[in-house]
């Protein structure tokens, strides 16, 4: 896997055909993790109910750990599509449309796929971010730093992910029709 910030330098040349059905599988994997990460978000907020009557912070640790492996599925889906619409936008003026219409989303989503690399540190971070021993503010609130970001896969992110595949899907069309 390329790592964040080089993830752009030398890729391999590929047929826009390849490079949309990349965006497509990529998409239908985000889309089809998402009632899993909302199950793991209570999963780990029932560890975090838990921790506040036993103090035991473990069990929490290991869900934040569980959910944060599969934010890195989702964002990783995410970057796959960046990739691809990197490189379709090199060819096609409207595909750059695209991604600069998108690109606070994707950066956001790349940029916290990176930190997720280090599953520990990520899970670390909640708790130092609270100012009591028994606080994980992310948790509480379903919003988990980051480094910079506070970030989760919610209902705006799937949007997000909705109206980025749509809009590629829509200059694919007509793409596609234009060469007809």
């Amino acid at each position: 896997m390329r790592d964040s910030s080089n993830r752009h330098r030398g890729l391999p040349p590929r047929t826009p055909e390849l490079l949309y059905n990349v965006v497509r599988k990529f998409y239908r994997g985000a889309v089809s993790h998402y009632d899993l990460i909302q199950e793991k978000k209570q999963e780990a907020y029932a560890c975090f109910e838990q921790m506040q009557t036993t103090g035991d912070d473990q069990p929490l640790r290991a869900a934040l750990a569980t959910l944060f492996l599969e934010f890195h599925f989702y964002t990783t889906c995410w970057l796959q599509i960046e990739l691809a619409l990197y490189r379709l936008a090199r060819q096609d003026e409207r595909l750059a449309k695209v991604m600069d219409t998108f690109r606070t989303a994707l950066e956001t989503h790349v940029a916290v796929r990176e930190q997720l690399e280090q599953t520990e540190a990520c899970v670390a971070a909640q708790f130092a971010a609270g100012s009591s021993g028994l606080s994980c503010v992310g948790v509480e609130r379903d919003a988990y730093l980051f480094d910079r970001f506070t970030f989760t896969v919610d209902e705006t992110s799937l949007a997000q992910l909705h109206a980025l595949f749509a809009a590629v899907e829509e200059q694919r069309t007509m793409s596609t029709s234009e060469k007809a």
